[in-house]
């Protein structure tokens, strides 16, 4: 008799965030106690209902008398990389341990079907069943549902954030219209026009700041310098002079366009580009510098991720100067030479490829490493 696997898989880390489940959970006995764990903290979770739904399909086919075993698996609540390397550490481990010659896939929606493949290249999948969860009909029941998925943090993002991505944008198009209407012009109508546009992008920012919990974040920032601050810190330092040197690429770049307002505004963009740019670059570097400075005093270890990451900003930096220069040649503002900018876009280029390379390479080693383990 074959020994059929009935695996729930739970991508975003639900059980353990909220339940404070340790997995891979394995038997009937401890998946009952995982979905009272999490069922106690949020009854409303769908994850629940999919455990549950697996052990009424591990009942049926006890019942058929099948050899058959039922085991959970969480990632991280970082759904990605981090939380898919999890979820084979977990999937080798139940393997081992059951032995399955087929398994029974049961989850809660889309997100957990990222994580199928990788399954069924580990054991057959006989079938895989999704679990939607009754809601109340109706108006309310619409409500309900709309207001559940503006709590959750992932949703929002989700949900969200292209809408106040393409508020924004639509709105600055708009703005930017009516600014150069009122520069060629100078005409105030253009800037009462601005009005409903500038309300629209308000709300995009508004929205983007809910999806991304903008304010929470930043109160984090507040108390992580409040704490330097108490104890200054190498981190501290290149902050603070990142800080002042974005500020004066600002004040730089401002300067910049102050003479060049009735040049159109096209030509003003590129004129706050070039000077912008730079400075704000290095003002990135800096900080990012000072993070891999002390991670690297605290862990003796190179931080990588902060080095690509720096390198990426430099290599985007790069290909943005190749742009404005490309630009300004082509609309007559400007007489850089195409060699400088084909290597301005060469470099950018490079830099970016190079950097997401070795990223591909980081990642690939480490999830080597924990099958290595397991």
């Amino acid at each position: 008799m074959t020994k059929t696997l009935i695996l729930v898989v739970d991508r975003d880390d639900d059980f353990g965030e909220k339940g404070g489940v340790e997995t891979p959970v394995i038997g009937i006995e401890a998946a009952k106690v995982a979905a009272m764990s999490l069922g106690v903290e949020d009854p409303e979770d769908s994850d629940v209902n999919a455990l549950f739904a697996a052990m009424n399909i591990y009942n049926d086919l006890i019942k058929d008398n099948d050899d058959v075993e039922i085991a959970l698996i969480c990632g991280d609540k970082k759904v990605g990389h981090r939380s898919d390397s999890m979820l084979i550490s977990e999937l080798e481990t139940v393997i081992d341990i059951v032995k399955p010659e087929h398994a029974i896939l049961v989850g809660d929606g889309a997100e957990d079907e990222y994580i199928y493949p990788i399954i069924s290249s580990r054991v057959p999948i006989d079938s895989v069943r999704k679990v939607y969860v009754k809601q109340a009909p109706g108006v309310e029941g619409f409500i309900y549902i709309i207001s559940k998925t503006l709590r959750d943090p992932q949703k929002k993002k989700r949900f969200l954030a292209p809408i106040g991505i393409l508020f924004c944008f639509i709105a600055l198009v708009y703005i930017l219209a009516d600014i150069s209407a009122f520069v060629a012009t100078n005409s105030v109508s253009y800037l009462f026009s601005m009005t409903a546009p500038m309300v629209v992008f308000l709300i995009g920012g508004l929205t983007l700041i809910y999806a991304y919990d903008a304010v929470d974040i930043t109160y984090g920032y507040i108390d992580l310098i409040r704490g330097e601050l108490k104890s200054p810190s190498i981190t501290l330092t290149f902050k603070i002079l990142s800080a002042v040197l974005f500020l004066t690429a600002v004040v730089i770049a401002l300067f910049s366009i102050k003479d060049v307002l009735n040049n159109g505004i096209l030509f003003v963009t590129m004129e706050f580009l070039s000077s912008f740019l730079w400075p704000f670059a290095f003002s990135m570097f800096l900080n990012y510098m000072g993070q891999t400075i002390n991670d690297y005093v605290e862990t003796k270890e190179l931080p990588y991720g902060l080095i690509t990451t720096i390198v990426t900003i430099m290599g985007f930096s790069f290909i943005v100067q190749g742009v404005v220069d490309f630009l300004k040649n082509y609309m007559g503002y400007g007489t850089v030479d195409v060699f400088v900018v084909l290597v301005e876009f060469l470099i950018g280029v490079v830099s970016i490829i190079a950097s997401s390379v070795f990223t591909v390479i980081r990642k690939n080693s480490s999830v080597e490493e924990i099958a290595d383990e397991i």
